[in-house]
Order: C-alpha cells, then sequence, then structure tokens
C-alpha cells in the first residue's frame, strides 16, 4: 500500500468515482466509512469523520496500491469494474 497513483477524480456513467489517469481510467477502492456527497457533475469524497477528502475535478496523488479482484468485503461492488486501486491516502494538488 506504498505505490503513488496520479490523477483527476471524476465519475463514471454508472456514478462511481474514478481517477482519471495518462492511461485507463482507474476505479478507486475507499476505505470502510468513506462516503461521495454530490451529483455526477461535483461531489465530495467525505472520510469516516466527514471530512472532505477529494473533490471532482480535483488533480490528486492517492497512495495505496492495485488490485486484481474485489473482495467480498468491500462497499460499492457495482463499482468494480476495470483497474482497481485500494486508496490509502490522498493528497490533492
Amino acid at each position: 500500500m506504498e505505490a503513488l497513483l496520479r490523477g483527476t477524480l471524476a465519475v463514471d456513467g454508472d456514478g462511481c468515482v474514478q481517477a482519471k489517469t495518462a492511461g485507463d481510467p482507474v476505479t478507486l477502492v475507499w476505505p470502510r466509512g468513506y462516503t461521495v456527497r454530490g451529483d455526477s457533475r461535483s461531489f465530495e469524497v467525505l472520510d469516516g469523520s466527514k471530512n472532505v477528502v477529494a473533490s471532482s475535478g480535483s488533480s490528486l496523488a492517492i497512495g495505496g496500491g492495485g488490485a486484481d479482484t474485489f473482495s467480498d468485503k468491500w462497499t460499492e461492488r457495482d463499482c468494480a469494474k476495470g483497474k482497481l486501486w485500494l486508496v490509502g491516502g490522498v493528497e490533492t494538488n
């Protein structure tokens, strides 16, 4: 969980939060307790304490690591498609 992903926060046509990168979009798997508030044009990601950690269109450096499969214990199973990234930490630019 020490890798770094750089991208821009966006939402896909299904309402799933992704990081747009130089390559293919990456589906972000947030830690338990994180939520999204807003809609597909303007949204914020909140941590378990309801603090805003990222917002739509933000350039981000996201710590964590890639995953090959989606665990049954994770939330947002409907968003499990394409490349997956387990979010460990977020730094906005």
